[in-house]
């Protein structure tokens, strides 16, 4: 999120993750001595149809009018290869009451 003169007023990032640790003699080990039976799977992915929801309560300074806020989802195939599957910008007025 950023201001009126692009100052960035809020980041957030949030990592859905899929992945396997592999084990050799009950310690965590590197792929390259990977052992199928010592694999234990995890899955913080997010499911697919599954919604995801951030709510962020930002306190603004006075001289603050309207604001933009970018949301982006990124698919990492790799650690070297991400790919963009969506992102939304909306510009917000803020109102003075």
């Amino acid at each position: 999120m950023k201001n009126q003169d692009g100052k960035v007023i809020l980041t957030d990032k949030k990592v859905f993750h899929v992945g396997d640790l592999y084990f050799k003699g009950g310690k965590q080990v590197a792929m390259a001595e990977w052992d199928v039976t010592a694999t234990e799977h995890f899955d913080l992915g997010l499911k697919a149809l599954e919604t995801d929801t951030h709510t962020y309560i930002i306190p603004l300074k006075t001289d603050i009018t309207h604001a933009t806020v970018e949301a982006e989802f990124n698919y990492l195939y790799t650690r070297d290869e991400t790919f963009p599957v969506q992102k939304v910008v909306k510009e917000i007025v803020i109102e003075k009451y």
